[in-house]
């Protein structure tokens, strides 16, 4: 093992460790939307790969999360089958439709790349997943119930037992995040940065465009359907709602508006989407100095559209990016700084 991947894996666990223990004092609805983040960070992270790495437009990651969710949820509603189980189905059954959608990329990109994924999130938000003809996969109006179930020998549902289900999606989290960041210095992410900065070089290249279009593709949906798979288990059932298109758009604009191509950024955006909305819900009404205010979630669909629009004239590569950059020449002139005195002693 290298020194660097051991600097990895210690950063995820020092990271698990810590994100572990700042849910404990919090209610329950706290603690649901601190398992409601990862469950976002998911989705963002699926776009950390697709986007940030091969270069390739999405409109449709919440559409994968919900295929993901709702399989899991018909496994264990129906089937009866073990959650891990569910889990892995939704993964598969996501991974499944990511090939599918990533066919058009074969001969388009840009913008009519994205206008294709958009009508694939349409069509899944206004019929695959309300229609009645598709209540065998949805479980109709009132969807899958799941009150309880057990993995890894763990007991977690939405209420009791929720840290169990948060603390078994941060560990995922901190897996995928791990590989995805390996990923991308393996020969695997060379050949998909390659296709990122031209495609048409990487042909030259070599590089097979078919395979890895359709490889990341897969693979993002793989990682938003994991994400969504744990939805039923922690909110206690799924419904269209949460996976509608609006959901693929903020997906969008969080990971630019964090910066696309950092891993990291998926956890700080999925931290931003759970939170936010539920604080300006709790605390965005009340009295300040004799007036009466109110902040509805309008104001957090607003903020993100104003913040978008001041990072990518201010921070072109995200705030993670910005954060990283400012570090790095921090570190770099402090290591400038000492240099100069073992030099002059």
């Amino acid at each position: 093992m290298t020194s660097r991947l051991m600097f990895r894996v210690l950063g995820a666990l020092v990271a698990f460790t810590v994100l572990a223990r700042i849910p404990v004092g919090f209610d329950v609805g706290f603690k649901f939307d601190a398992a409601l983040a990862v469950i976002w960070a998911f989705g963002l992270l699926s776009l950390v790969l697709l986007t940030g790495y091969v270069g390739q437009i999405s409109l449709c990651q919440a559409t994968f999360a919900g295929v993901g969710a709702y399989t899991a949820g018909m496994m264990v509603s129906s089937l009866h089958v073990d959650y891990l189980v569910a889990v892995i189905a939704g993964v598969v059954v996501a991974f499944a439709l990511g090939v599918i959608v990533g066919l058009p990329a074969l001969r388009l990109r840009g913008i009519t790349l994205a206008i294709v994924t958009l009508g694939i999130a349409l069509v899944f938000d206004r019929y695959i997943f309300q229609d009645h003809a598709f209540e065998w996969f949805t479980g109709g109006t009132a969807g899958w119930r799941v009150g309880q179930a057990t993995m890894f020998g763990v007991r977690m549902d939405s209420s009791a037992h929720l840290m169990a289900a948060y603390l078994v999606l941060l560990a995922l989290f901190c897996l995928v995040a791990l590989l995805l960041v390996n990923l991308h210095e393996s020969g695997a992410g060379r050949r998909f940065r390659a296709i990122r900065d031209s495609e048409l070089a990487a042909a030259t290249m070599g590089v097979n465009l078919t395979r890895y279009k359709l490889l990341a593709f897969g693979m993002s949906a793989a990682i938003a359907g994991m994400g969504g798979a744990f939805y039923p288990l922690v909110a206690g059932s799924v419904s269209p709602q949460p996976f509608w298109l609006f959901t693929s758009l903020q997906f969008a604009a969080i990971a630019v508006l964090m910066g696309v191509r950092y891993v990291p950024a998926a956890a700080l955006g999925g931290a931003f989407m759970a939170f936010v909305p539920d604080v300006l819900t709790r605390y965005g009404h009340g009295t300040f100095m004799g007036h009466a205010y109110e902040i509805s979630y309008d104001w957090f669909q607003i903020a993100v559209g104003v913040l978008l629009i001041v990072q990518l004239i201010t921070l072109p590569d995200g705030v993670w990016g910005d954060l990283r950059s400012r570090v790095h020449h921090a570190w770099s002139a402090v290591g400038a700084v000492g240099g100069r005195k073992v030099k002059v002693a």
